[in-house]
Parts: structure tokens; sequence; C-alpha cells
């Protein structure tokens, strides 16, 4: 912080904001102004800083006042636009929301025709492991010995064993279902020595 009279209190402001602009030449140029100032002691270099800052504050406020003229001569409804009138934008904007509207209303028919036609297609009936089904009846998958099944599993008859001897019947199912290609679980039945699909 710098300690000035107060005659130079708007001078340093000025400065400093002409500073904060990035106009460095000119601040250079006030501080000596201000600086001989100080050294003297008398107002005459005051007045001659005070006189280029406000020299340069003029020409700058003289410049925004043209670009904020021209600004305003652009404006919609201003005396000197070129602009199309504020109305005739407005139902401009109309009819393109309207086109707009329209185009969405088509897309929606065809979208709803695509589904409507989606729907009304015959439904094909995913292939079950097995060359026998019947076109319009469920088939059901019959029960398979221990080399089938590990061949379905694609592992060898004694790791398949190895993993039923292993688990409870539980867990055995929940494994074969995630090793199963078509996700099917398996159970092993004593009495029948046959692994039989659980759905």
């Amino acid at each position: 912080m710098l300690r000035v009279p107060n005659a130079l209190i708007d001078a340093v402001r000025s400065l400093s904001r002409l500073h904060r602009q990035g106009r460095s030449t000119e601040v250079l140029s006030g501080l000596d102004n201000l600086i001989k100032t100080l050294e003297f002691g008398n107002g005459s270099g005051s007045n001659e800083a005070y006189q280029t800052i406000s020299d340069i504050w003029n020409t700058r406020f003289d410049s925004l006042c043209d670009r904020l003229d021209n600004l305003e001569s652009q404006l919609p409804g201003s005396e000197n636009s070129d602009e199309v009138p504020s109305t005739e934008r407005l139902q401009d904007l109309e009819q393109k929301i309207d086109s707009i509207n329209n185009r969405l209303s088509q897309f929606a028919e065809a979208i709803m025709q695509l589904q409507s036609n989606i729907n009304n297609q015959p439904r094909r009936s995913k292939p079950y492991y097995g060359n026998s089904y019947n076109q319009g009846q469920s088939v059901r998958i019959q029960p398979i010995p221990e080399e089938s099944l590990a061949s379905r599993l694609g592992m060898t008859p004694e790791s398949l064993r190895k993993e039923k001897d292993s688990q409870p019947p539980p867990l055995f199912f929940a494994w074969s279902k995630r090793k199963d290609t078509s996700g099917i679980g398996w159970e092993f039945n004593e009495k029948t020595n046959l692994y039989h699909p659980v759905t």
C-alpha cells in the first residue's frame, strides 16, 4: 500500500485501474509524474499526472461509448437497424416450430407402424439342444448320462463326477446352470443314474 496525499488518491486509483487493464506504458508514465510530484512536494506534477490519466480515461470512455452506440444500432427495433422486424422473426420461428412438430409426428407414426409390424410377425421358436422337437409344442429335454452332460458342459466325465461329489445338490445345480450354454441347471438322480434338467 502507498501512502499518498489526499490530492493524489484519485490519480493513484486511475493508475491502478490502468495497470489491471494491461496498459503498462501509461501506468509507468503516470507513476513517473506521480513520483516527481511526491519528490518535489508541489501540486504542478499532480495536475500533470491527473491530466494524463484524465486524457487516457476520456479516450477510453469515448471509445466505449462509440462501441455501445454501434451495438445499440444493431438491435432489432432500433432506428438504424438493418435487422428484420421482431414480428417477422417471431412468425418465422413459429413456422419453423410447426415444421419440426409435423416432422416429429411423422416420426412417431413411423415408429408406431414399425412396432405394429414387429408385434404381428410370427415368432420363431428357439432351437433346443438335440435334434428332435415338434413345431408348435415345447420340447422337454430328456435326462442324459454322465458322458453326455460332461460333453455339454465342456469337461471330462471325471471332472463332472468330482464336482457332483464335492457339492450339495443345490450348489451343483447352480454350478451346472452357469456352465450350461443354454442356462439349464442339472441334478443327479440316483435311481435312474442320469442327470435330469431342472427348469
